[in-house]
This record gives structure tokens, C-alpha cells and sequence, in this order.
């Protein structure tokens, strides 16, 4: 028979995959008597036990899933926070410096601003100098006009008696008859400088017009436009202040805005730093809740698998045997069976096949043929089955065959404990080893290893009791795969040589090979064969450590005086 292990989903809860076997009956004489009253009695009691343990576990999965689910979505509202926060103290930020070159462009129109408004003031001062030096001009001119009317008058005045002169000389001419050229002369001297005179009187004339007329008005309009002049720039100048003042002001109003927004960024991002500390604590508390689940589900499973294997809580009848055989399940296909006893095995159904406690089926089991089982109970693990009576004879050769190929292991297994037993209890009376080390479970964690490894008070007096044992068993056997001894926590304090160097500091997965002593194996299969008090208990194990193979692992406990320590697990290659 080829044995087979069929892992369970990574994601089922743990407390979900502990397998809750159903009672089986039992018949006969053996079902009578006190003795067996009070073990029903007990194993009743540790039904309701699990029982109660299981839905504990179950609710608290439930609890902190749910609480895992908020805190994952307060954690994720807390860092859109923190982004928002840091969005926000960047815009602070950029506010500020905008704040800040506001502040130095309004310094310098408030420096512009005074200069304009200096200018202007230099300016109305020029403009006061030039309205009265033209006031003076248009005096001057107006005198000047004043003084031309007259010189037109004296001229005038010359230019008449000229004339009168030169009419009077040539009258005296005409007397004179020939002697009177010389007067003659004198007359035409005397008209000329009389229209000479003329002329001069109307220069002088056109030169009083100019300057009482059309010049005389400008230079009044400019001395006006000068005086009206002067009160605008005076507003413009006073306005210029005024404009200065206000910038200054906008400057210490936009400094002032720039230090805000700076604050507000620090703020921002203190609080941006605050929503992110809180989001990663929320994500841790989001990882404590998932730790807190899988304790929850973890502590159920081992507690569960402690009771059932220990004598009060053990329900199996008959001794079980992994195996891997396809089953024809009626009409719904093929399943398998993974597990085989004298009183029943434990199938998985096929797709679509829903069968509840009570049901009866029909299987066609490949190389044993057609029998009828009927489900006495389910687990995540598969339907557990009892034989009918037809079927439990035809199920007996096979049985046999399947015991008959398991016995040398067994066998060999029960011996490696008897001799670890016996090797124990001699290193207790002669001392090498005290009782009180020997069952001490303070496992002491070393630092810096992953996967974590302990200490106890045994480990070096193990060190050397136990190898001296495991060794020869490891190699008597080819198929032998592994080899150890472990107390009833499954802890491991030696492995074999070969799997047994020293670890690797931050080398998780050379260590998960290489170096597996002093190893916790508290997994369900380590825990069952850890916990059993049965003769022996055979498993199927997913495949060795080094990821190679599907094994095959026995085990039998280890008695100290009578006392429960552990046991020997043994894996054999398929």
C-alpha cells in the first residue's frame, strides 16, 4: 500500500482542523463492567472538553478576525491620513514660500514707493521755485512791454519831428534855388532817418504786442499750470507714502503668514508622523490579532490533541494506518482513503458528495473491492466510517497485509524506546542527569536564530546519552529518514549528526535544513506522536524536512519509572 499525507488548507483556522472523532461503539464484553463505565465516563468528560474548546477557540478566531478587520481598516484610514497630513505640510510649506516672496515684493514697493514719493516731494519743491520764477518772468515781461510802449512813443515822437525837419529843409532847398543844395542834402538825410524812425517805431511796436500779447498769456498759462500743478504733486506724493506704508504692512502680514504656514507644515507633519506611528501600530495590533487567532486555534488543537492521545481521552478502538488507496464513493466519483483500522477509515468524499452521520455508502476500493460503510462523523479532515459486518471480513486481508508491513517498524520503533527509556533511568541513578532537569519545560529561547531554538537543564547531559541510541537506528534502517527522541512538548534537544549543525545566524532557511536539534516540532503530527501513551502510533507526514518525500512516521512513548517523558518518532521513506 503507498501511504499518502494530504495537507490542509494554509489558510483553514487551526481550531477548524483539529480532528473531533466520533464516538465509536463497542461491542462485546469488553463494553461491560465498571471499569469500562468509568472509562466511557472519561471519555465523555473529555468529549464535552474538547467540545467546549473548540468552540472557544473558534469564537476567539472569530473575535479577532474581526477585530483584525477593523483595525486593518483604521490603520489604513490612519495612513490616508497621514499621506493627507503630508499633502497638507507640503502645501504649508509651498504657502509659506509664497508667503515669503510676497513679503519680499512688498518690501520692495514699500522701498519703491518711498523713493516715488521722495521724488515727488523733490519735485513739487522745484515746481514751487520755477511757479515763481515764472511769476517773476511774467512781471519782468509785462514790465518790459510797458517799457517798449514807451520807446514806440519816443520814437514816434523823433520819427515826426524828422519828418517835420526834412519837409522844412526842402521848403529851404526851393528857396535857395542853386545855393540851397546843401539843404537839399540835409532834407533827403533828414527823410531818410525820419523812415528809419518809422520803421524802428513798428519793431518796437510788434515787439510790445508779442510781449503783452500771445507770450504775456503763455507765460501767465504756464505760471497757472505750474500752480496747479503743484497740489497734484503733492497728493501723488502723499498717496506714494501712503502706498509704502501699506506695503510694509502687506510684507510683515505676508512674513507673518509665511511663519504660519510653516508652523502649520511642522504640524502637519508631526501629525502626518503621528497618523503613521499610529497606522504601523494598528497593523501590529493587526498581526496580534491574526497571533492571537492562530494561539487561539493552536491552543485548541494542541489541548485537543493532548487529551486524545492521552489514556483518558484515547477513543480509537483499533490501531490506525495511513494509507492512500482511490475509492469509488457511489455515483459521485473517486475519492480517497486515507486511513485504515479494524473498526472503520477515514475517507474524503468527492466533489458533491455531502454525506451526514448516519449515511450509508457504497465503495469500490481499488485492489479490495466493493463495501459498505456507514459515516458515524466528520471532521475538515474527511468522513470517518464504520464497516458493515460483510464488509469488515472482506476488509481483513487487507488489514492483515497493511499490519504485516508495519510490524518491523514497529517494532524496531518500540525497541529505540525501551532503550531510551532504559538509557534515561540509568543516567538518573548514576547521577549524570537530575529528575527535575530531565521533565523541566522552561524552554529558554536562544537569540538570533530563526527557526527559534531553546535550551533546557537536560540539553547537555542529553547530548551525550541520546546519540549513542539514535545513531545505530537512524542507520540500521536505508529507508530511515529521521531518528529522535522527544519530551511530551515534542521537544526535539538532539537530532541526528546529519541533521544536526550548528545554526546560521539570520539563515532561517539553511537552518530549517541543517540544523534542527533543540527544535519545538508542537505541530499536530509532532504533538500526537509526542502525547500518545498508545503502544505505538503510526502517521503519514507530508514529507521529510528537506522537502524530498512523503514519510511514513512511527512512534512509541518513552517511560522514565513508569512516568510519561516523551517518545521515540521515527520516519521512514515511502
Amino acid at each position: 500500500m503507498r501511504l499518502s499525507f494530504r495537507p490542509s488548507s494554509p489558510n483553514r483556522d487551526r481550531a477548524d482542523a483539529v480532528e473531533i472523532l466520533p464516538p465509536l461503539p463497542v461491542a462485546g464484553p469488553a463494553a461491560e463492567g465498571p471499569d469500562r463505565d468509568a472509562g466511557r465516563a472519561g471519555r465523555d468528560a473529555v468529549d464535552r472538553v474538547e467540545a467546549e474548546l473548540v468552540r472557544a477557540a473558534r469564537a476567539v478566531g472569530v473575535a479577532a478576525r474581526d477585530g483584525c478587520a477593523e483595525t486593518a481598516a483604521a490603520a489604513a484610514d490612519a495612513a490616508a491620513l497621514a499621506r493627507s497630513l503630508e499633502a497638507l505640510g507640503a502645501r504649508a510649506g509651498e504657502a509659506g514660500g509664497q508667503g515669503r516672496a510676497l513679503g519680499i515684493s512688498a518690501e520692495t514697493l514699500a522701498t519703491e514707493s518711498e523713493g516715488l514719493a521722495g521724488v515727488l516731494v523733490q519735485a513739487g519743491r522745484h515746481l514751487a521755485r520755477t511757479d515763481a520764477q515764472s511769476r517773476m518772468l511774467e512781471a519782468e515781461m509785462a514790465a518790459a512791454a510797458q517799457d517798449a510802449a514807451r520807446v514806440v512813443e519816443a520814437a514816434a515822437t523823433l520819427a515826426r519831428q524828422a519828418n517835420r525837419l526834412a519837409l522844412n529843409a526842402t521848403v529851404e532847398a526851393a528857396r535857395a534855388g542853386t545855393a540851397g543844395g546843401p539843404l537839399w542834402q540835409m532834407a533827403e538825410e533828414i527823410k531818410l532817418l525820419s523812415g528809419d524812425a518809422a520803421r524802428a517805431v513798428e519793431e518796437v511796436r510788434a515787439l510790445s504786442r508779442r510781449l503783452s500779447g500771445p507770450g504775456a498769456v503763455a507765460m501767465g498759462s504756464v505760471a497757472t499750470s505750474l500752480a496747479c500743478l503743484r497740489p497734484a504733486f503733492a497728493t501723488t506724493g502723499t498717496a506714494a507714502g501712503a502706498q509704502a506704508d501699506a506695503a510694509r504692512r502687506l510684507a510683515g502680514e505676508a512674513q507673518a503668514l509665511a511663519d504660519a504656514a510653516d508652523d502649520l507644515g511642522h504640524d502637519a507633519a508631526a501629525a502626518a508622523t503621528a497618523a503613521g506611528e499610529a497606522a504601523r501600530r494598528m497593523q501590529a495590533a493587526e498581526s496580534v490579532g491574526a497571533g492571537v487567532a492562530g494561539l487561539a486555534g493552536g491552543l485548541a488543537g494542541r489541548t485537543v490533541a493532548s487529551l486524545r492521545q492521552a489514556e483518558i481521552g484515547d477513543r480509537r478502538v483499533h490501531d490506525r494506518y495511513p494509507v492512500d488507496l482511490s475509492a469509488r464513493v457511489g455515483n459521485w466519483g473517486l475519492g480517497r482513503v486515507l486511513d485504515l483500522s479494524r473498526g472503520g477509515l477515514l475517507l474524503t468524499p468527492p466533489e458533491g458528495c455531502g454525506a451526514a452521520t448516519g449515511a450509508r455508502l457504497s465503495l469500490d476500493l481499488r485492489g479490495i473491492g466493493r463495501i459498505q460503510v456507514q459515516v458515524v462523523g466528520t471532521s475538515p479532515r474527511g468522513l470517518h466510517c464504520t464497516f458493515d459486518p460483510a464488509s469488515e471480513a472482506r476488509m481483513r486481508d487487507a488489514l492483515v497485509a497493511i499490519e504485516e508491513e508495519n510490524r518491523p517498524l514497529i517494532a524496531g520503533v518500540q525497541g529505540g524506546a525501551e532503550a531510551v527509556g532504559g538509557a534515561l533511568e540509568q543516567a538518573l541513578a548514576a547521577g549524570r542527569l537530575a529528575h527535575h532537569a530531565l521533565f523541566d519545560t522552561r524552554y529558554r529561547p536562544v537569540a538570533g536564530i530563526e527557526p527559534p531554538h531553546y535550551l533546557t537543564a537536560a540539553v547537555p547531559a542529553l547530548e551525550d546519552i541520546l546519540p549513542p541510541i539514535l545513531e545505530p537506528l537512524l542507520l540500521a534502517d536505508p529507508r530511515t529518514a529521521f531518528c529522535i527522541a522527544v519530551d511530551r512538548n515534542g521537544y526535539a534537544p538532539v537530532h541526528n549528526r546529519a541533521q544536526a549543525q550548528a545554526p546560521r545566524t539570520g539563515d532561517p532557511a539553511w537552518n530549517a535544513l541543517h540544523a534542527r536539534q533543540r527544535r519545538l516540532y508542537d505541530d499536530r503530527i509532532g504533538l500526537s506522536a509526542a502525547r500518545s501513551t498508545r503502544a505505538f502510533l503510526v502517521q503519514a507526514c507530508p514529507q521529510d524536512e528537506a522537502g524530498r518525500q512523503p514519510l511514513r512516521e512511527v512512534a512509541a512513548p518513552v517511560r522514565v519509572h513508569g512516568r510519561h517523558w516523551g517518545a521515540l518518532r521515527m520516519g521512514f521513506r515511502i
